[in-house]
């Protein structure tokens, strides 16, 4: 069976460059189970199923070398585990860059630089994937809630460092021991940040209010099972 579907991999934006795609695609196999922990990734066979040329699916799987998220070398790559100090620390890492783009992305909201607006495109496909009961397009959703906040922070160092591990939490949060299998309680869950966002707009609060406001969206389903 085809690890990924023929064609072109899905685009984030008009100007995702195709090893960016590419990279995006081989993460959304991982999170999807289509790739498991010490998997062989060829190269041959990914620009095959893809319709891609080798060269930037070559430059792609060096990009998720890199990051960590293929180990191997000039043999030739593997899907990496994710064992638990890794997701700890992209967890940690996450909390930490998604409380400076809420905070500056709220400024921005709040003074007219930015359309909150973006938050509630990303609500909406989340609620078009519950409906059909699509995983991944819940995943590509959620990952679009979250990078519209970072695009709104203005802040393009902070948005970059974020966009390095993005594909780390995408496979990290396709578990169920960090996101609900009920599409449409992910749904409610980002509806309650959606409006945690509108009041810190309203009446601003603390760093520490949103570093806590968005550790509680990211850990909530760990905690609610009791796993920390």
């Amino acid at each position: 069976m085809a690890t990924f579907r023929r064609g072109r991999p899905a685009r984030r934006g008009a100007a995702t460059p195709l090893p960016a795609m590419i990279a995006d695609a081989v993460a959304e196999a991982i999170a999807m189970g289509r790739l498991q922990p010490d998997d062989r990734v060829v190269e041959t066979t990914i620009a095959t199923e893809l319709g891609v040329s080798r060269v930037p699916t070559r430059e792609a799987l060096k990009v998720l070398h890199t990051q960590g998220i293929l180990t191997g070398g000039r043999r030739g790559f593997r899907v990496a585990a994710f064992d638990a100090p890794m997701i700890a620390r992209i967890l940690e890492l996450r909390v930490m860059l998604e409380s400076l783009l809420l905070r500056d992305a709220i400024t921005n909201w709040r003074d007219g630089r930015a359309d909150v607006s973006a938050l509630d495109d990303a609500i909406a496909a989340l609620e078009a994937a519950a409906r059909r009961g699509e995983k991944l397009g819940s995943l590509r959703a959620d990952l679009a809630f979250h990078r519209a906040i970072g695009e709104a922070a203005g802040d393009g160092i902070t948005l970059t460092l974020w966009e390095a591990i993005a594909r780390h939490a995408l496979i990290i949060f396709s578990r169920p021991d960090y996101r609900d299998d009920d599409l449409a309680a992910v749904v409610a869950q980002h509806r309650a940040l959606r409006q945690f966002i509108q009041d810190q707009i309203a009446n601003p609060g603390s760093p520490d209010t949103l570093r806590q406001g968005i550790e509680a969206h990211l850990l909530q389903v760990k905690r609610a099972r009791g796993s920390l």
